[in-house]
């Protein structure tokens, strides 16, 4: 995904456009069939099942990025390499809620969802480092790009290792059906439950909350005053890398604070996140915080820690609370509607920018995004037709291999 943001210097000298077009052409595009392969992989995954998405997204990511030399002159060619790497890539971020589901039993998916949330955020933090190093050893940018196919084919050969491996697990809590059974029927009765679109909000916020944060954020520390801090782009990139590794402290700790503080009730804990978020994120633009290097950090990595713990309990409210043969579809349109909010809060913050010449607007509008999920997650209640916990005493009724609950 961030494999040309390093090298957009030289892309843009050799593919001789501005910069704005050049991000715009490999950045944005690749963002926007992401999130419409996020959608349509979620029902791949579970019409097909993981075994076949997880191999034909791993051949997707993995043959264009080494194909990039041979097309990388031309702009159209970079495009459609990018397009054809985002179908890869878009199936395979929808499968975090049915891997969960599938394979794990109730009290561990929320451990699961975050370590996989933490892996994108990894990967995100590898790319950034592995890109420029390979261009060390590399004749151009397209080659560079292209030794991140080691990666691809790694993944490719996991994927074939999983296909030949054994069925998921027969738990109490888990029932065996073939990925298709009474799909249709679960999803459309999922439709109707508030809780989904609840979720689907909670993720929209969640995502503006992420892509605008640290897409404007590194700009307010290293822009010269009065519009930034002044701090230069090294400092500027140990507080966002400080960011990003927060984030992923809270995603793996999701599960833990999750189940044994709070005894596997989600909407408190995602509240309190969203809370804390806004609370340590609008603290940043007080001359307290931000002229103490010995405070600033520690805001930061409480603001990355808590909206990384949002992010992982939405997902594992899915993979608790719904069907396991619809957890890809509804957690891919919750992914995929949440990348398109993403686009949201950066055009929110840039146009904030742009009107008020300072970085403040931009950081209170993030803020305000977190106190709007915090009113989302209130309303956050599981969908009581879908019997995932196995309470006794439930009438039941079956849609084929799906247990609801009559209301």
């Amino acid at each position: 995904m961030i494999a040309p943001a390093p090298l957009m210097g030289l892309i843009t000298k050799s593919l001789n456009i501005d910069p704005g077009p050049a991000t715009a052409a490999l950045m944005a595009t690749f963002q926007l069939a992401l999130a419409l392969s996020c959608i349509a992989g979620g029902f791949l995954c579970d019409k097909y099942g993981l075994k076949p998405t997880f191999l034909v997204s791993s051949v997707l990511l993995s043959f264009p990025t080494l194909a990039l030399p041979l097309v990388g002159d031309s702009l159209p060619g970079v495009v459609l390499m990018r397009i054809i790497q985002a179908l890869g890539a878009g199936p395979i971020a929808a499968t975090v809620a049915a891997v969960a589901a599938l394979w794990f039993p109730l009290n561990q998916r929320a451990i699961v969802a975050g370590l996989q949330g933490a892996m994108f955020t990894l990967g995100v933090a590898v790319g950034f480092l592995t890109t420029p190093a390979a261009l060390s050893i590399s004749v151009n940018w397209q080659s560079a790009i292209a030794w991140q196919s080691i990666g691809d084919f790694v993944s490719l050969l996991l994927a074939v290792i999983f296909a030949l491996g054994p069925r998921p697990p027969s738990q109490s809590d888990v029932e065996a059906f073939s990925p298709s059974d009474g799909a249709g029927e679960a999803f459309k009765l999922a439709l109707k439950q508030p809780a989904t679109w609840i979720g689907l909000l909670l993720m929209l916020t969640v995502t503006w909350i992420f892509q605008g944060f640290n897409d404007l954020t590194p700009g307010y520390f290293a822009l010269d005053k009065p519009v930034g801090l002044g701090y230069g782009p090294v400092t500027s990139g140990k507080l966002m890398s400080l960011v990003q590794i927060a984030f992923m402290v809270g995603s793996i700790s999701a599960g833990f604070i999750l189940e044994k503080i709070f005894g596997g009730r989600g909407r408190p804990v995602i509240m309190m996140g969203y809370a804390l978020f806004a609370i340590f994120a609008f603290s940043i633009i007080f001359p307290t915080v931000w002229g103490s290097m010995s405070v600033l950090p520690v805001c930061l990595a409480i603001a990355g820690f808590f909206i990384g713990l949002v992010g992982a309990n939405v997902i594992a409210f899915a993979s608790k609370r719904y069907p396991a043969n619809i957890a890809g579809k509804l957690v891919g349109m919750w992914m995929g509607v949440g990348l398109f909010g993403g686009f949201g809060g950066i055009l929110a913050g840039a146009t904030a920018l742009h009107k008020t010449g300072n970085y403040h607007a931009s950081i209170a509008i993030v803020c305000v995004i977190a106190i709007i999920g915090l009113v989302f997650a209130f309303f956050l209640t599981p969908p009581l037709v879908f019997n995932t916990d196995d309470k006794p005493g439930q009438k039941q009724i079956k849609l084929k291999n799906v247990t609801v609950r009559k209301t």
